[in-house]
């Protein structure tokens, strides 16, 4: 029975390791530069983070969620010009291609802050943590700003 138990802790112990290591490879393989959040009014409870998300992988990487503690919410965004009118609409994920970058900035990609619970000053840093398709997730520290 005892070695039954062993048996099972170990290959239980491998599978995580496995699966932790998984996870932790894409973070050697994404890096986010130039993160910024959009300083607002204190009155207005939205705002929205920019950065540059690059995948030194040989393999496509797809950034499916973020999410912070500052904000009720936290979507991805897409603007998009629709017969010469700007429209803003959630977009289910943002795919970052195999060796390449995809820039969240105003006019396109970007991650919008909804329901802040608290004002945010020019200086400020607001934590944000992106989720990805292969379960790999990277923490960002945005500062406020008023432009990149």
């Amino acid at each position: 029975m005892k070695i039954k138990n062993l048996l099972c802790f170990v290959i239980a112990t491998v599978v995580f390791s496995l699966a932790y290591a998984h996870a932790n490879d894409l973070s050697k393989n994404i890096f986010v530069s130039n993160a910024w959040v959009q300083a607002m009014p204190p009155s207005q409870t939205t705002t929205a983070a920019y950065m540059t998300i690059t995948n030194n992988s040989n393999k496509e990487t797809v950034l499916i969620s973020a999410s912070s503690e500052i904000a009720g919410a936290t979507e991805i965004h897409q603007m998009s010009d629709m017969n010469g009118m700007m429209h803003m609409a959630m977009s289910p994920n943002v795919h970052i291609p195999a060796l390449g970058k995809v820039t969240l900035q105003p006019g396109g990609f970007h991650i919008m802050l909804i329901d802040l619970k608290k004002p945010l000053n020019k200086g400020d840093i607001v934590p944000i943590t992106l989720r990805f398709q292969d379960g790999g997730s990277t923490i960002v520290n945005a500062q406020v700003s008023t432009g990149s």
